[in-house]
């Protein structure tokens, strides 16, 4: 992935960005330049450079300095063009009644009163 990529991931929303340092041990963290997450009062303090990037790190609340070449995989998780998770976070009905018993009856009961 080229710089011009990375940069238009990170301002699409919040991202997991694993890269290796000079050691190649491997990181990950979670990584932004979208606007509406970033803090009001600070701003990077990198210049640009060909080969890195500057962006918010959500987890430590700090500016952080990356490699392009070092960069390993970036995952979007916030923002347009983000996986859809529906899929994730559904249950079945099954499940619902394990952890609740029957609660579609009694649910129905309350959107649909007897007059």
């Amino acid at each position: 992935m080229n710089k011009t990529e990375l940069i238009k991931t990170l301002q699409s929303g919040i991202c997991e960005l694993t890269w290796t340092d000079r050691h190649s041990v491997e990181h990950s963290a979670m990584v932004t330049m979208a606007q509406h997450h970033l803090p009001d009062e600070s701003e990077p303090t990198s210049e640009d450079k060909l080969y890195t990037i500057v962006a918010f790190n959500v987890n430590t609340e700090q500016w952080e300095t990356f490699s392009v070449p070092s960069v390993i995989d970036i995952e979007q998780l916030t923002g347009d063009g983000a996986l859809n998770n529906e899929k994730k976070l559904q249950a079945s009905s099954e499940y619902i009644e394990s952890l609740f018993g029957n609660t579609y009856d009694d649910l129905d009961a309350m959107e649909h009163p007897e007059l």
